[in-house]
């Protein structure tokens, strides 16, 4: 069965973001969720509208889609295999579909087949990877058979524990297991502590000869700094080389943002990626991605992106919320926000969570009551996510 533009229906699915993790920790990939599978023409709107094109350079992406109805010539001027359409194991069996499979394979796109294949099932040779929930130790033979025939990369789906057992078979895993790894609890206490000393400074407008005094006592807190200030251009050509010059450049809230970011990554002399610092990342970037739609003015925004930063900060000192955000200098509202869900940055809050548990229909409701279609919410996901990646590289 070919592709037939006639039968594709014309509307865009809402859809989520799961990121994905290799054995490090590290964002190897980004999983979309939908209400329901992509076809030919939403696919083109996600590649050009959305900017998944751009994004693709940095880091690969898989799309639920209904193979049947995705056109091979979407994949031109793609990278190659970064774009990875995922669908039931039933849809990539051999027999029918199989030259609309390789006709996909063939232009570009990856393909990974969903869930358990019955034991005697036999996919097509386009479909190269497999997408299962974690079996760990209790894998069925023939699911081991296939995962090492295939070259993959194959997905762990849903994973809750911190090491998954079934790991040796699988190169990605996706979920948000990895939150409850924090990099805090990992490394030098005292570190982190200097880290939110400073950013009581910076939240509470102290002069900037404190701020340097700070960074001055600590090379590598400044190496950190401006390696992740430079992981995003500001200035085309130019890099921020040191403190004084990323204050000008940046002003003080921008280095606001930078102090957080600088709580969630890795601990010195650790090998593994910071899985946090990237999803607060998303989740800051999502937040004043929301107040701009709003309306917001600059510090709003400003503010609703910390919100999103400071919501990961339990997670990521295994301590209450209210106890870390005590001695911090934030404005009421970002309080109320974060303790208690409360105003319109609570409400962003509580949209973004919505986007992470893929509660489709709630996170219809709360997007349809800031005015925000399905494709406008794609293009803030997928912009948010850009960034996210760029950030955590560096991480």
């Amino acid at each position: 069965m070919q592709f037939d533009p006639m039968n594709a229906p014309s509307d865009f699915p809402l859809i989520a973001l799961q990121p994905v993790f290799d054995a490090r920790h590290a964002w190897v990939a980004l999983r979309l969720t939908s209400e329901r599978p992509f076809e030919s023409s939403g696919m083109r709107r996600l590649i050009e509208d959305c900017a998944v094109a751009g994004l693709l350079g940095e880091i690969p992406c898989i799309v639920p889609a209904d193979p049947l109805r995705i056109d091979p010539a979407l994949a031109d001027g793609l990278p190659r295999h970064r774009l990875i359409l995922l669908f039931p194991w039933e849809a990539g069996a051999e027999g029918a579909n199989r030259a609309a499979l390789q006709a996909l394979h063939e232009a570009g796109f990856g393909l990974m087949a969903a869930g358990v294949p019955e034991e005697n099932a036999v996919l097509a040779p386009a479909v190269t990877a497999l997408a299962v929930a974690c079996p760990g130790s209790a894998a069925p033979e023939h699911l081991i058979r296939l995962l090492l025939e295939r070259p993959g990369p194959h997905l762990a789906l849903g994973t809750s524990e911190k090491v998954c057992p079934g790991f040796c078979r699988f190169h990605w895993l996706s979920g948000h297991y990895a939150g409850m790894i924090s990099p805090a609890l990992q490394g030098d206490p005292s570190a982190r502590s200097q880290l939110l000393r400073l950013l009581a400074l910076v939240t509470a407008d102290a002069e900037l000869a404190e701020l340097e005094a700070v960074f001055k006592r600590d090379a590598g807190l400044s190496y950190k700094l401006l390696r992740l200030v430079n992981s995003v251009s500001y200035m085309p050509g130019r890099r921020i080389e040191n403190f004084s010059q990323a204050l000008i450049i940046l002003g003080r809230r921008q280095l606001q943002r930078w102090v957080t970011l600088l709580l969630f990554a890795r601990p010195a002399g650790n090998d593994s990626a910071s899985p946090l610092l990237p999803q607060a990342a998303l989740r800051g970037s999502l937040l004043e991605a929301l107040a701009r739609h709003q309306g917001s003015t600059r510090d709003r925004r400003d503010l609703a992106f910390m919100t999103g930063m400071f919501s990961l900060l339990d997670q990521l000192f295994g301590q209450p919320l209210a106890e870390i955000l005590a001695p911090l200098n934030l404005a009421d509202e970002v309080v109320q926000a974060l303790l208690g869900r409360h105003g319109d940055f609570g409400a962003f809050l509580r949209t973004v969570e919505l986007a992470e548990q893929d509660a489709f229909p709630a996170l219809a409701g709360a997007l349809g009551e800031s005015g925000i279609d399905p494709e406008s919410w794609a293009a803030m996901l997928i912009d948010a996510a850009h960034w996210a990646t760029l950030v955590g590289k560096e991480a």
